[in-house]
């Protein structure tokens, strides 16, 4: 969940991600009982990304996404990431 709410979060905009989570709920997916537990992997992943921010935006650039250069996918992530540490209270 939180790998797909990182990406979805990088190629589509901030509110993406959240609404993963929800979906996959909807849907009969099962979450970590205690939301400081899903927190701790959506942080992880997202700050994973940040080292490969490169790396992560080349291959959607290649697919037609040009507008996901390294810089916005930068801004995204730092977004991201500051809406998942604001969300933790």
């Amino acid at each position: 969940m939180a790998h797909c709410s990182t990406n979805l979060a990088l190629l589509h905009g901030l509110a993406w991600g959240p609404q993963f989570a929800q979906a996959y709920e909807q849907v009969g997916g099962v979450l970590a009982a205690h939301a400081s537990e899903r927190l701790y992997w959506q942080v992880r992943d997202a700050l994973a990304c940040s080292e490969e921010v490169q790396s992560v935006s080349q291959p959607w650039r290649e697919a037609g996404r040009t507008d996901l250069t390294t810089r916005a996918v930068e801004e995204r992530l730092d977004a991201y990431i500051t809406a998942l540490m604001d969300a933790s209270g």
